[in-house]
């Protein structure tokens, strides 16, 4: 609400307070992007000023052992083990209808979480996974807690968990097809705002040259780079696609970014030890935050279309080479980033090399590929999902999205819980992000 104007010569007028309160973005660590995507709004809000404060949690930290267990852990190894069966999981599971055993079986694993949300009372909440978003929606339903609640779908297409959530505020999607997707699924249309994939401000970041990038990662300088997940490939393909990489007949750079899996790097390591000298050029990462400056500096990206992945990789105008898909989300990605012609899709572990050689030798085909990929990029989605919610809480729009150059800088930290010691019953860590002054 806002007070009755009082004259500046009289009394100060106070600034007004950030209409988005205390935020909590709540996502879920079943791969990474659920929890960029977070990061991004909450980085968002407070680059605007649009929220006293945001904090990313992740609800499986506050889930019991058996459920996190089945939920994630088991998930992730059907992804590698039997991705199949994740198809006909997706396929079998893709209806609003029902649901009353799933909801109770998550009131029962998510109970600290629930009592950590009534009692803290954040006044915004942002869930960029459909577990928390279908739980916050009971909590309203039963009346445990009331505030402005949104949903972010973090991928092209909208499976039907993001629809069984019916008393959130707004859903934001990545495009208009999603919007017919979830209308078709009982969501009211005046509720979804077609925003794009929210990633992080870096991504849109003015950036030295490509061949600076390249040099701070020990790559060559000059000539194509590939830019290959070796999560997206998985354990069982990294030997033979490394091995077919580096037996391509082109002068050529080749980051390998396997992240926090140990043994996914060990295995490129000893690929690389073993293989004969060549015309490619390979540096072995592990996990880094410097991602935007990989996708800047490449020429392809080589791995799985993730939600999040695909909107960075637009973002940067960076092409695609797609190998297998998770059945599912990532097949319905894979499909629009051929559909735009940013993508190829590897199928055959056999020709990876050829393929990707091919593609390299025809600048043309690439140059088409990065202006269709710039075309659909939405850099700046985070700040258009903050404006919208802004405008429902009645406050004004934050300022138009900053230029490259201009965009802020933000640095993780730990949250410190003071004044709010529930917040890391168990020894979980949320994670605070903070603007530099």
């Amino acid at each position: 609400m806002h007070g009755r104007s009082t004259p500046s010569h009289t009394t100060p007028t106070r600034a007004a307070a950030p209409p988005l309160g205390r935020a909590l973005l709540l996502t879920g660590s079943i791969g990474s992007g659920h929890t960029r995507a977070a990061e991004a709004v909450a980085e968002a809000m407070l680059r605007s000023g649009g929220a006293d404060s945001a904090l990313v949690v992740d609800v499986l930290a506050h889930a019991n052992a058996p459920f996190r267990a089945l939920y994630r852990d088991a998930y992730l190894s059907l992804i590698e083990r039997a991705p199949g069966a994740i198809g006909w999981l997706y396929r079998t599971s893709d209806t609003t209808g029902g649901g009353a055993a799933r909801r109770t079986v998550q009131r029962w694993a998510l109970g600290r979480l629930r009592a950590m949300l009534a009692r803290e009372r954040p006044d915004t909440i942002v869930c960029t996974h459909f577990l928390a978003a279908e739980l916050v929606s009971g909590m309203v339903e039963r009346g445990e807690w009331s505030g402005t609640f949104a949903v972010v779908v973090t991928d092209l297409d909208a499976h039907a968990m993001w629809a069984v959530c019916p008393r959130a505020d707004l859903w934001f999607v990545a495009l208009p097809e999603t919007v017919e997707i979830l209308v078709g699924k009982g969501v009211p249309r005046d509720r979804i705002a077609v925003t794009g994939i929210p990633i992080a401000g870096a991504f849109s970041a003015r950036l030295p040259s490509r061949a600076e990038l390249r040099a701070r990662f020990g790559l060559p300088t000059t000539g194509p780079m590939l830019l290959v997940s070796g999560g997206g490939v998985g354990v069982s393909l990294l030997s033979s696609t490394l091995e077919q990489l580096l037996s391509m007949p082109v002068d050529c750079g080749v980051a390998l970014v396997c992240g926090k899996n140990a043994r996914l790097r060990r295995d490129a390591e000893a690929v690389l030890a073993a293989a004969a000298p060549g015309r490619v050029r390979c540096t072995v990462l592990g996990f880094t935050d410097r991602m935007h400056e990989l996708m800047h500096a490449a020429d392809l990206a080589v791995g799985k279309p993730g939600g999040l992945t695909s909107s960075e990789a637009l973002a940067c105008g960076l092409p695609m080479a797609i190998v297998h898909p998770v059945p599912g989300q990532e097949e319905r990605n894979s499909d629009h980033l051929l559909e735009w012609g940013v993508a190829i899709r590897l199928n055959s572990p056999e020709t990876f090399g050829w393929r990707i050689a091919t593609l390299l030798g025809d600048g043309a085909r690439l140059d088409r590929m990065r202006q269709a990929a710039r075309m659909r990029a939405r850099p700046f989605a985070a700040d258009a999902i903050v404006d919208e919610l802004r405008r429902l809480r009645g406050a004004p729009v934050s300022a138009p999205a900053p230029a490259p150059q201009q965009v802020a800088h933000f640095t993780p930290r730990l949250a410190r819980t003071d004044d709010a010691p529930s917040l890391e019953q168990g020894g979980e860590e949320l994670v605070q992000r903070e603007q530099h002054q």
